[in-house]
């Protein structure tokens, strides 16, 4: 391993390291338990009402499976899909010794 390469791993090592400390002390000191007054406890926070639609807000009416389709998988989505299985296609041709039969081949 070059020596510049290891410092640099190790100076982000330390840091990965401060931060966990802090979160350790974080949870420490969220751990400590003290009693609370029942009394004179904080107020609720405050519930606001629920006033959305739930479902789907796009008319569908007439619509045909493929424009359903389409508000879920947009361009960008079938173009990653499409990417990724042409980059597993890639590797799986790499790493394996194919038949001249193989369906791969024609």
């Amino acid at each position: 391993m070059d020596s510049e390469e290891y410092s640099e791993s190790d100076s982000s090592y330390e840091d990965i390291s401060d931060e966990s400390d802090s979160d350790e002390d974080t949870l420490d000191a969220a751990r400590n338990w003290c009693r609370i007054d029942q009394e004179n406890l904080a107020p609720p926070p405050p519930r606001f009402p629920f006033s959305g639609n739930p479902g789907l807000n796009t008319p569908m009416d007439g619509s045909s499976p493929i424009e359903f389709f389409c508000i879920f998988f947009d361009d960008d989505i079938v173009g990653y899909i499409a990417s990724e299985t042409n980059r597993y296609a890639e590797d799986f041709i790499e790493k394996n010794d194919l038949t001249p039969s193989s369906r791969v081949q024609k």
